[in-house]
């Protein structure tokens, strides 16, 4: 079982993976705010690193922008805009 530091160090790797060269032009976000856990996966948010350090809507990468790490595996996932809408998984109840 992973814990939620080990998910997101995770969830850094598959972004550096999924962005190649471009990686250090997004980062994980939210400080704990975009982290979650719920049921079986970890879910984290990411942005524009632009974004992060100025806050400027310019900047903003519009999208899912979120990754999910399952507890158990390790195994990462981009979610899709369809699935963010479903699982909306930064909402508290």
């Amino acid at each position: 079982m992973y814990t939620m530091e080990q998910a997101e160090r995770l969830a850094a790797e598959a972004l550096r993976q999924k962005f190649g060269e471009w990686s250090d032009q997004v980062a994980l976000f939210g400080n704990g705010e975009f982290a979650t856990k719920k049921g079986d996966f970890f879910y984290f948010g990411f942005q524009s690193t632009k974004y992060i350090e100025t806050r400027d809507e310019k900047y903003f990468d519009y999208g899912p922008n979120c990754i999910s790490v399952h507890s158990e595996t390790g195994e990462c996932h981009f979610l899709d805009i369809h699935e963010v809408l479903t699982l909306n998984p930064f909402k508290t109840d």
